[in-house]
């Protein structure tokens, strides 16, 4: 399988707290051979733009000059990533590689609705390439009907499935944990101002930890605002060892975000087994299933929140079915099975 892909070239951003960014590093941990551009890092604006101008060179090098390369394998967002990888795919088409488009962007259909006059061009150029791979069969309609793509494969995100999921009771406490961006678009600012007001943590029934970086500074700030500092643990960007340890320490993973992809690190706590209170964004109900492994809300809707904290408050759901039933799901998105998917599209491609 190995060799399959020394005949890949990935190409997406080199950030280190991004969700593209977490699914290239599976992806790099786990290929032999693993070839690599990236198109932007965490520079100032015009650093950024020297720095992917410096990628094209780079990229018309290495297809120029590595005669193994048969396939370039895009990884976008929205906004700036998706005219940088729209960019990517045109250079790609000149050297006359397979081109497989892998978009993450959960804001893409916000993004795509501004547009004009591109919306045209950018579809024309999509509808050349020979994969366009989303993460849910949501989002594979919403390509299909908005965009005209026929070629869209779904393809869920990698990661680590633990080997045995450990079963964990509740105590007339709780703890929640948030993992992800410290931004408004993630809801974690409005899901502390809503909190504050709720009777069960105000009752100290709830305890919540968050795990990120970004606006570092306003959460803490909101944080020490409030009579409530013995409830909220705030533990700086975690991965590895210690992401798996915030994981295993909580009862439940939440997730309020406004605008999401298929997030992975909702996938990485039912991979440990936990339950999920999240929004009804992207393809988020795709895999957190009300009565089944958690719990939905609206985005912004916080006062829904209160009916569902009732509930799990008063052990009125059978929790360890909650349980299994996450991590049953999520193993579809073990690292094993998706890369072997991968490759099997990649033998696909290359035969074609």
């Amino acid at each position: 399988m190995s060799d399959i892909f020394s005949n890949v070239l990935y190409v997406g951003p080199l950030n280190t707290f991004g969700g593209i960014g977490a699914v290239l590093r599976t992806y790099e941990k786990n290929i032999t051979d693993f070839n690599f551009i990236a198109t932007h890092k965490d520079y100032s604006k015009i650093g950024s733009s020297f720095y992917f101008i410096y990628s094209l060179f780079h990229l018309n090098g290495l297809l120029l000059f590595n005669r193994k390369i048969k396939i370039v394998h895009i990884h976008s967002a929205s906004k700036g990533s998706f005219i940088r990888k729209i960019i990517v795919v045109l250079f790609s088409k000149i050297h006359q590689k397979k081109i497989i488009f892998h978009m993450h962007g959960g804001q893409f259909k916000e993004y795509h609705k501004k547009l004009t006059w591109e919306k045209s061009v950018y579809s024309s150029i999509l509808k050349e390439v020979d994969l366009f791979i989303c993460l849910t069969e949501e989002w594979k309609s919403y390509f299909q009907e908005n965009l005209g793509l026929q070629n869209v494969l779904v393809l869920g995100n990698p990661v680590k499935i633990d080997n045995v999921i450990k079963h964990k009771t509740y105590n007339q406490v709780i703890s929640l944990l948030f993992l992800g961006s410290l931004n408004a678009k993630k809801g974690i600012f409005d899901f502390l101002n809503y909190i504050y007001t709720n009777s069960y943590f105000k009752n100290k029934q709830i305890k919540l930890t968050v795990g990120g970086t970004g606006e570092v500074d306003k959460l803490t700030n909101m944080i020490k605002r409030t009579e409530f500092l013995d409830q909220i643990n705030y533990i700086g960007f975690v991965s590895e060892q210690k992401k798996i340890d915030a994981i295993l320490d909580c009862d439940i993973f939440i997730l309020p975000s406004y605008y999401e992809g298929l997030p992975v690190s909702i996938l990485e706590a039912m991979g440990y087994g936990k339950p999920i209170i999240a929004t009804r964004v992207g393809g988020v109900p795709s895999v957190v299933k009300e009565q089944k492994n958690g719990w939905l809300f609206d985005a912004g809707n916080f006062k829904q929140l209160d009916a569902i904290f009732d509930e799990i408050l008063n052990h009125r759901f059978p929790l360890h079915q909650y349980q299994t039933n996450a991590y049953e799901m999520a193993s579809g998105f073990s690292t094993e099975n998706i890369i072997m998917d991968l490759s099997n599209h990649y033998q696909k491609l290359i035969n074609e």
